[in-house]
C-alpha cells in the first residue's frame, strides 16, 4: 500500500518540477554574477537530482539537490525535491521540515499538497494525510484527482478503513472511468470484503484496459474460488502455468490445486448422491463427465511423477479468518511449515502491499505485522525485508 503511494509521490514530484535538459558547470556558475539566472540553474540541478534519484545515485543526487537549493532557496519545487529525498533516505523530521517550506511557499500546489498527503499517510497520521489530500482534489486547477482519490483509498486501507477505499476508489474511476490501477484495487477490495459479484464486474472491465499478468489471473482465481466456480478457478491457475509458469503466484496456486480439484470431486460426488425427482441417485451427463475428466487428470499427475507441494495453502485474510487465541496465531503449526521454506524473508517490490505478500506466502497480515513490529499494516516501502519467520528464527 505504502509502496504505491511512494510511486503517485514519485510521479506527483517529477510533474511538478520544470525539468530543464542543460547541466550547469563551474564554469557557468562562476561568483554567481552577471547574466547567471539562479533560477533556471536550480531547476536544472533539480532535475539531474531527481534523475539522479531515479538511478538509485544518492550520493549525486544530495550533492545537486543542495546545489539547487544554493541557488534558489524560496522555490517550492527545489524544497519540494529535497523533502522527497530525505524521505526516501528515512530522514523524517528533514523531510518534514521541507514539504512544509514547500507548502508554505505554494499553498496552491496539489502536487505537494498530494505527495506531503502521501508522505503523512506513509507516517501513519492519516487525518493529516486526508487533509491534504482533500486539499489537492479541492483546487480547481489541479488535474489528477483519480490519482489521489487512489491515493486516498490505499491510505484508507493501510487503517484498515476498507469501505471509505472503496468508495476513495469508485471516486476515482468517476474521474477516470478506464484508470487500470484503480480498477484492479477495487476489484482486489471486493475480494477482500467478499463481494464477489461486484469484484467479477470489476475485474471485467480492468480486463478491457490492462495487460494479463500473474496479479490479475490470480485475482480472477480468487473471485472463481470466491464464487463457487472451482473450474473456473482452476482454468485460471492452468493458464498462470502455461504463461508465468516461474511467478511465485503460480507457485501458490500449484500449492492449492490439489485441494482445488479434491473440492470439485466432492461437489461431484455430493450430486451423485442427491435423488432426482424420487427416482433413486442420479448424475448429469456433465457432472460425469467432469467426474471423467478429474480422474484422468489425477491419474496423469500421478504417473507423471510429480510430487505436490506438502504444503496445501489455505487462502485467507485477516478479514476472512478470526483470531485462533490471543497471540500467536497458531504460530506453533506455522513454525513446522515454515521451517520447510527456502525463503525466511520476503523484500518488497514497487506496488505490493501487506494483503499481496500474506497471500503469497500464506501468512496472515497480522502474523506479519507482529513478526516485523510494523505499527500498521501500511508501514511497509519498496526494498524493505519483511520476515516470514516469528523472532526466535530470523537469523541471516
Amino acid at each position: 500500500m505504502v509502496a504505491g503511494l511512494r510511486t503517485s509521490l514519485r510521479i506527483g514530484l517529477l510533474s511538478a518540477v520544470l525539468l530543464a535538459t542543460g547541466c550547469v558547470s563551474n564554469s557557468q556558475s562562476g561568483l554567481y554574477g552577471g547574466n547567471f539566472d539562479h533560477e533556471e540553474a536550480a531547476r536544472t540541478r533539480t532535475s539531474l537530482g531527481l534523475t539522479y534519484l531515479k538511478n538509485n545515485n544518492y550520493t549525486q543526487a544530495k550533492k545537486n539537490l543542495d546545489k539547487a537549493l544554493e541557488f534558489n532557496p524560496r522555490s517550492a519545487d527545489v524544497q519540494f525535491a529535497m523533502a522527497y529525498y530525505y524521505q526516501l533516505v528515512g530522514d523524517n523530521r528533514r523531510a518534514e521540515e521541507f514539504y512544509q517550506t514547500a507548502i508554505d511557499i505554494a499553498p496552491d500546489n496539489g502536487d505537494i499538497a498530494n505527495s506531503y498527503g502521501a508522505f503523512k499517510c506513509q507516517n501513519g497520521d492519516y487525518d493529516d494525510a486526508k487533509r491534504y489530500f482533500f486539499k489537492a482534489i479541492n483546487n480547481r486547477l489541479y488535474a489528477n484527482a483519480a490519482q489521489t482519490y487512489e491515493n486516498l483509498a490505499l491510505c484508507a486501507q493501510s487503517q484498515g478503513e476498507l469501505e471509505d477505499a472503496i468508495g476513495y476508489l469508485q471516486e476515482a474511476l468517476n474521474h477516470q472511468p478506464a484508470r487500470g490501477k484503480s480498477l484492479f484495487l477495487l476489484s482486489e477490495l471486493y475480494t477482500i470484503t467478499q463481494q464477489w459479484d461486484l469484484a467479477e464486474s470489476s475485474l471485467r472491465k480492468y480486463e478491457r484496459v490492462a495487460r494479463v499478468s500473474p496479479d490479475y489471473l490470480w485475482l480472477a482465481y480468487e473471485v472463481a474460488k470466491g464464487k463457487g466456480d472451482y473450474q473456473a478457478a482452476n482454468e485460471y491457475g492452468d493458464m498462470m502455468i502455461a504463461v508465468y509458469p516461474e511467478s511465485e503466484l503460480t507457485q501458490r496456486y500449484l500449492a492449492e490445486r490439489k485441494t482445488m480439484q479434491s473440492k470439485v470431486v466432492r461437489t461431484v460426488k455430493s450430486a451423485k448422491a442427491e435423488p432426482s425427482d424420487g427416482q433413486g441417485s442420479s448424475l448429469v451427463e456433465g457432472d460425469k463427465t467432469e467426474e471423467k475428466r478429474l480422474a484422468q487428470t489425477l491419474k496423469a499427475e500421478s504417473s507423471s511423477g510429480e510430487s505436490e507441494p506438502n504444503q496445501q495453502a489455505t487462502l485467507y485474510s485477516n478479514e476472512e479468518t478470526p483470531e485462533v487465541n490471543d497471540g500467536l496465531d497458531n504460530e506453533i503449526n506455522q513454525n513446522t511449515e515454515l521451517s520447510a521454506q527456502s525463503n525466511k524473508f520476503h523484500v518488497v517490490k514497487d506496488g505490493e502491499n501487506l494483503y499481496r505478500i500474506s497471500l503469497l506466502h500464506n501468512i496472515r497480515m497480522a502474523t506479519l505485522q507482529k513478526w516485523n513490529n510494523l505499527e500498521n499494516t501500511g508501514a511497509i516501502i519498496a526494498g524493505q525485508k519483511l520476515w516470514l519467520v516469528p523472532p526466535n528464527m530470523q537469523e541471516e
